[in-house]
């Protein structure tokens, strides 16, 4: 899953905190935006695949946006 060649990412601290500042005055859920740019991380660093990531973000993204159009869904993924 991951390349011993890639250079990591790691969350910052004070990426989070501008993060959640910036998301702030949205209407949308800050909480959410931020947890899932941190398991996108994670993603790019192997440790999560693109199906799970998918997955586990699934419900919150249809209950905060009424729809899930993320480019992550992976083939034979049952939207119901």
């Amino acid at each position: 899953m991951s390349n011993p060649q890639q250079p990591r990412l790691t969350p910052l601290p004070e990426w989070e905190e501008e993060a959640e500042a910036m998301l702030d005055g949205v209407e949308y859920d800050t909480d959410l935006g931020v947890r899932m740019a941190r398991d996108a991380i994670r993603v790019s660093n192997g440790e999560l695949t693109d199906a799970e990531f998918h997955e586990k973000y699934h419900e919150q993204v249809m209950e905060e946006f009424g729809k899930d159009e993320r480019p992550t869904k992976p083939e034979g993924f049952d939207d119901d």
